[in-house]
């Protein structure tokens, strides 16, 4: 049930910063290793899924944002809708941008020096 969406990143709109705890959450999937992501507000309320090959594409001084996703449970949605809806897809980059940039801000506050796991 995977997909390939790309988002842009600073280039036409900025992305939204979404809330963990207010707009998503993270979930644990039962028998996998993987942890979800749950919108809890909104239109998409109830939809779980997971992000996978997460990567940043550089394109001059811009960036964008490139992600798989899966879906794990649709909510109250039909998952072949839910699959083609941009308006989701842009909520799904809009989050992960939230999550990324929360991760950098924490790495920054730290002050480490080790090199990130962002790629």
């Amino acid at each position: 049930m995977g997909t390939l969406w790309e988002k842009l990143l600073f280039w036409k709109k900025k992305p939204k910063m979404l809330e963990e705890g207010v707009d998503y959450q993270f979930v644990d999937l039962n028998d996998s290793e993987l942890t979800g992501v749950g919108i809890i507000k909104g239109e998409y309320e109830g939809v779980l899924y997971h992000y996978h090959k997460v990567k940043v594409v550089k394109e001059g001084a811009l960036a964008r944002l490139q992600f798989g996703y899966t879906i794990v449970h649709p909510g109250k949605h039909d998952i072949d809708v839910l699959t083609a809806d941009e308006n989701l897809h842009t909520m799904m980059g809009d989050i992960l941008s939230s999550i990324l940039m929360a991760k950098t801000n924490e790495q920054t506050r730290t002050n480490d020096s080790e090199e990130s796991d962002l790629q």
